[in-house]
Formats: C-alpha cells, sequence, structure tokens
C-alpha cells in the first residue's frame, strides 16, 4: 500500500498566517470590496489526519502546458487559495490537461461553479467578491463582472440553473464574526438579504441550490468541534438542521434526483437519499475539500488537499481516475468546476 503525500501539519499552520499578505498581492477587479490587513481563513480542514492512499506523489510533475484557444473541448477549473490563482484543465471524459493559469483579480479565491450555460463563479475570499468569468469554447475570459461581499469572507458559491438566484457560503465576516450565506436575486451584483443559522460562531463551507430553489449550507461549529448541513426553504428564513454532527463538513452538491451529496474532510463522500439516510459512499481520498458533477452528472470532481484531482463515478463511488493537480500539495485545488456544469 502506498501512501499519497500532504503537507505536514505545521506547514498547514504557517501557510494560514502568511494569508494576511497573500490576500493582497493580486490586483483586484474594478470595484471589488478589499479587506484591508485580514487574514483570510480557510474552508480545508486545519490539522489533517494521514491517509492510506493508492499512490504516492513524492514531487508533483507538471503536467504538459497548451495554448488555450485552438481546442473545442470541455473544461475542468479549479481554485487554489494559497497561489491566488485559477487553473484551467482541457478534459475528455475523465482524462484532464493543463492548459493555462489565471490570476487577475483573484485574491485567495476557494469555492467555485460553472452553469450549463457559460458562466463560471469563483468566490474571491481576499477581495471579499465573486468573480464571473464567461466560459467559451476556447476557454474562459473575463472577469467579465463580480458580486460585492462586503467585508464577507466568501468560500463558496452556488447558482440556480437560470442564474437569477446565486447563495453564497461566507466563512466568517472580515472581522471574524459568524459565517453566513449571500443571496444575490435577478442577477444583480449586490447581495438582496444574509442567511444566518444559530448564535453560535459557526465557519460557513459549502452551499448548494436543489432544483426546488432551497439552499443548503455546510458549516463547522468550533464550539461543538463538528459540522452540519442546514436547509433555508425557498433561500429565506430559518434554516433547518437536515444533517447533523459532521466530523468536518466539506463542500455539498445535488444530483438531478435531489439526492444530497456531502463531504466530511475526515473519511470522505457521502450521499444521501433525498436529504437524509446518509452513509458513506466514497473514501480512498487524502483530504477531500470540495465536489462538483459535470454535465448531464456523468461524473463527481473532487478536490484533495493532498494535491489531486479525483472523478468518482456517482453510481458506484469508485475513484475512476486521480491526476496530480498542477502546484501539488504545496498549492492544492480548493474548489473545482467542470465545464459545461451540471
Amino acid at each position: 500500500m502506498l501512501i499519497r503525500s500532504v503537507l505536514p501539519p505545521a506547514s498547514w499552520a504557517f501557510a494560514l498566517t502568511m494569508l494576511v499578505s497573500a490576500c493582497t498581492s493580486a490586483p483586484p477587479v474594478p470595484n471589488s470590496q478589499t479587506p484591508s490587513g485580514q487574514e483570510v481563513p480557510s474552508t480545508g480542514l486545519p490539522t489533517i489526519s494521514r491517509f492510506l492512499r493508492r499512490a504516492q506523489l513524492t514531487s508533483v510533475a507538471p503536467t504538459e502546458s497548451i495554448t488555450a484557444g485552438s481546442r473545442n473541448e470541455q473544461f475542468i477549473y479549479t481554485a487554489q487559495l494559497y497561489g491566488n490563482d485559477a487553473k484551467v484543465y482541457g478534459r475528455k471524459k475523465t482524462s484532464i490537461t493543463f492548459l493555462e493559469t489565471l490570476t487577475r483579480g483573484l485574491s485567495a479565491p476557494q469555492g467555485t461553479v460553472a452553469t450549463f450555460d457559460g458562466r463560471w463563479y469563483v468566490a474571491n475570499a481576499g477581495h471579499s467578491d465573486v468573480l464571473i468569468y464567461r466560459s467559451t469554447h476556447d476557454g474562459p475570459r473575463g472577469p467579465i463582472d463580480s458580486l460585492d461581499d462586503y467585508r464577507q469572507f466568501p468560500g463558496d458559491v452556488a447558482v440556480s440553473r437560470n442564474r437569477r438566484l446565486v447563495a453564497v457560503s461566507n466563512i466568517s465576516t472580515t472581522s471574524g464574526g459568524a459565517g453566513s450565506v449571500s443571496i444575490y436575486l435577478n442577477r444583480r451584483a449586490v447581495r438582496s438579504y444574509v442567511l444566518k443559522y444559530g448564535n453560535d460562531e459557526v465557519r460557513g463551507i459549502g452551499v448548494a441550490v436543489d432544483v426546488h430553489g432551497d439552499c443548503y449550507w455546510s458549516f463547522n461549529d468550533p464550539s461543538e468541534s463538528s459540522g452540519s448541513i442546514v436547509e433555508f426553504v425557498s433561500c429565506i428564513g430559518d434554516g433547518t438542521v437536515v444533517v447533523p454532527t459532521i466530523a468536518y463538513a466539506g463542500g455539498i452538491t445535488f444530483d438531478q434526483q435531489g439526492n444530497l451529496y456531502y463531504v466530511d474532510q475526515s473519511s470522505g463522500i457521502y450521499k444521501c437519499k433525498g436529504t437524509s439516510n446518509c452513509a458513506l459512499f466514497a473514501t480512498g481520498f487524502g483530504v477531500p475539500l470540495n465536489i462538483n458533477f459535470d454535465h448531464k452528472q456523468k461524473h463527481l470532481w473532487v478536490t484533495d488537499l493532498a494535491g489531486y484531482i479525483d472523478v468518482v463515478n456517482p453510481t458506484t463511488g469508485q475513484i475512476e481516475s486521480s491526476t496530480p493537480a498542477q502546484g501539488g500539495s504545496s498549492d492544492p485545488p480548493f474548489g473545482i468546476a467542470p465545464e459545461p456544469g451540471g
């Protein structure tokens, strides 16, 4: 049995403390609100257990870089918190090839999602906004717009199919207050309102919008030493817990049948029947964080903080492919967006 390498705990702690300077290293896009002198929190597990893995990554060999622009293909977009960048991979089924790195306007990006109609959203924590790109046959263009998430650290983003509702998971406020969900309606660039849950200083992680237009939010509660997933019916009002006591909550998503999938960073991916009867579905990762389906939900794509991009069969839960991410475990992918999205 071989081991997949992960950063030692001390390295993770050091990397997080360096984010004060990292979040100001990239120029903001117009009209962004940049929190000054704030440490950007991470959605990733801060102290990582070691897991036995299928393959060992002693050093990441750089994947082949191909100039974007001459291909008509599908893509995988990832967001790298530590590198303040996003990466573009060409995709053929479950095989991916590195194409380019984007840096303009990006500061501590984390969760990300692509829509079926050619928009790509990136939760841009360091500048308290969500960047929007236009996705073309030759790759992404932009950012062409942004959503203002003033005084928040956005960590993930979800979009309804018609793009008239955008939900953004905020890890915390820029002053360290509790996490929340910012809601944007009718394609407006400023938030319409904010959803909160409970009175604890929870830390937001993943967010999803199901086919009925309900919002779901995963968070970790330091006072309880566990995480939960709550539902906001019609994306309004008070939240109701649907999945309690997750060891360390990660990203969440839904399939077309309305079944919830969620990450427990300490164990793997869970699949529910609807939003109940959840069971461990996929294992064998290093530290899984975020998940998203590709178009027609042929595959579930996973970011692994061990420095991998994994592809899971949504029927069997088996890992069909695992590719070393550009940047490896020192700059792992935090968010992932198959394009076109599901």
